[in-house]
């Protein structure tokens, strides 16, 4: 059985701090691989303001810049562009188990995506039936007992990845920054 970790985002625009998150996972000696899932619309964010594709080229060429040690173990998906507006992580979760019914999949997520999981559609059946690994993030130190209150017991499983490197940028911030011509 092959085991993928699916990293989901806007990537708007992708930076450091994912690749550094991208670069970890793909160290762990149980995944076969990593998965950046590039969102077109992220039904919770405002709309990017590069196109959906060039996002997707954006992350598809930062993963490249990579270590070939690490990018080798490191994809990038297009699968939400086949779906159906709005694009929840549910349903692109039950699309990857139908076609690949043999991997195990697990989904990462940042700690502060914790605090707002209660906003995710089908938030309790993606903890009921998909393994998690949350990263830490600067600023959100309470992701852990946060998830814990929510699932009540109701978990497939839940893994901290509390070693994982922290960077305290965001895309939000680099947009904002762009905004005042900051680079």
């Amino acid at each position: 059985m092959k085991t993928t970790v699916l990293f989901p985002g806007s990537f708007n625009p992708i930076h450091r701090g994912h690749l550094a998150i991208a670069s970890y996972l793909a160290t762990i000696p149980e995944l076969d691989e990593v998965r950046l899932i590039v969102s077109p619309h992220n039904p919770l964010k405002e709309q990017a303001a590069d196109t959906p594709q060039e996002r997707l080229e954006m992350v598809r060429k930062a993963v490249a810049t990579l270590p070939e040690a690490i990018s080798r173990k490191i994809t990038v998906s297009d699968i939400e562009f086949r779906l159906p507006e709005p694009r929840y992580t549910w349903n692109t979760l039950q699309a990857l188990k139908e076609k690949e019914p043999l991997t195990r999949l697990i989904l990462a997520v940042g700690g502060d995506n914790i605090l707002i999981l209660e906003k995710w559609h089908r938030w309790q059946d993606i903890l009921a039936s998909t393994e998690l690994w949350v990263y830490p993030r600067p600023g959100y130190p309470d992701a852990e007992a946060r998830i814990r209150e929510l699932a009540c017991g109701n978990v497939k499983a839940i893994r901290f990845l509390a070693d994982a490197p922290q960077n305290d940028i965001s895309s939000t911030q680099i947009r904002e920054a762009g905004k005042f011509g900051i680079s």
